[in-house]
């Protein structure tokens, strides 16, 4: 490949303004149609056309320059970006609900079946119809340690109802699977807070604590939910094994939404806890799974999951160490954690020195 390769970056039309001068050539959503060519202004013609050619999730592409041009990204905070992907994919709406939903079954100790089901429906919907690799941008970031039990909620249900997706779940099978995953921790809401929000590690008696929070999970739902539900939140711990909790279960005991949340568990507990660059990245969790680093998973179902992740961030834009932007061309089946990406400098796989940072948009 010529070292001359250039990567179309997508930029939303709302950002686009008339009197921009764009470095760069401007193209349609699939990157094939010229819409206005480099040094050209931006005129009010050409913004009413663009928003004339609009979808829900309106933006055209270009290049590097212009994309920090237009999007104003150079002049934004890491915290601001995630904060604008999550306001676009529509992921702060849905952890507003999981957070209204959560705090209304605290408070009221009662197991809110109906909204529960509408906000259930709500996630749904948004992995119908959003990009899934926009989704993912909003899952796999840290978050701060007073919204964490609404992302992960939310984050277990949206990598649950993949799952059901890909493995092409029933309608009410999807249903029960995405409650599971929106209250699977629940039961957290009745731990003591200076124990769930510690900022340290836990003392043995606290783990033992923290070891409580699928029955009372269970307690909260099981009055109110389906069977499977129930089973879901009592026993994503549980591993094949019988190493896991509360109850030791072993093998074909645990139940197949149960052994689907504990790998969507497992996945976000782990990229939450990015602490530096490269051991929370997606690629190299993946990369753990594969390599069965997480005893007690169903090794068949975590297959189907990294097989459909993999293709997911496949073709993803990345933020590289050095500040480049590339975009993930390939993902080595035994070497998923080094992906090899294509900069404007040409191919490179990533190593120890040159390594994705960030994983920020898909480009489709």
């Amino acid at each position: 490949m010529e070292g001359n390769v250039r990567v179309l970056r997508k930029v939303p039309v709302s950002c686009i303004r008339a009197g921009m001068i764009l470095p760069d050539d401007l193209y349609s959503r699939d990157g094939k149609a010229l819409l206005i060519r480099a040094g050209e202004t931006v005129t009010e013609e050409l913004i009413t056309k663009l928003n004339k050619m609009g979808t829900k999730d309106n933006f055209v592409m270009t290049y590097e320059t212009s994309w920090r041009v237009i999007s104003g990204e150079g002049a934004m905070s890491a915290e601001q970006r995630q904060q604008r992907a999550e306001d676009e994919a529509g992921y702060t709406a849905l952890k507003e609900a999981v957070q209204n939903l959560l705090t209304r079954i605290s408070e009221t100790a009662e197991n809110s079946f109906q909204e529960t089901e509408v906000v259930a429906s709500a996630v749904i919907s948004k992995i119908s119809s959003a990009e899934l690799g926009e989704l993912l941008r909003c899952i796999d970031t840290p978050r701060e340690m007073d919204e964490g039990l609404q992302r992960h909620s939310l984050n277990v249900a949206l990598l649950n109802g993949m799952m059901a997706h890909w493995m092409h779940f029933s309608g009410i099978d999807v249903s029960r699977i995405v409650v599971g995953g929106l209250l699977h921790d629940v039961g957290k809401t009745r731990i003591p807070v200076e124990i769930l929000m510690a900022a340290r590690g836990l003392t043995a008696k606290e783990r033992e604590v923290i070891k409580q929070h699928p029955v009372y999970s269970y307690d909260i739902v099981h009055k109110g939910f389906d069977s499977a539900i129930c089973d879901v939140v009592r026993h994503h711990h549980e591993k094949l094994n019988g190493t896991g909790y509360p109850d030791g279960l072993t093998g074909d005991e645990i139940s197949l939404f149960a052994r689907i949340t504990a790998i969507a568990d497992v996945y976000d507990a782990m990229v939450s806890a990015r602490s530096y660059k490269a051991s929370r990245l997606p690629f190299d969790i993946l990369d753990q799974m594969v390599q069965g680093e997480f005893k007690g998973l169903d090794q068949h179902l975590t297959a189907v999951f990294v097989r459909n992740m993999k293709h997911v961030f496949k073709r993803s834009e990345v933020l590289m160490v050095d500040g480049s932007v590339g975009v993930v061309a390939y993902i080595p089946p035994n070497d998923i954690s080094h992906p090899i990406v294509v900069t404007e400098k040409g191919p490179r796989q990533t190593d120890e020195r040159w390594y994705c940072s960030e994983v920020a948009d898909m480009l489709h």
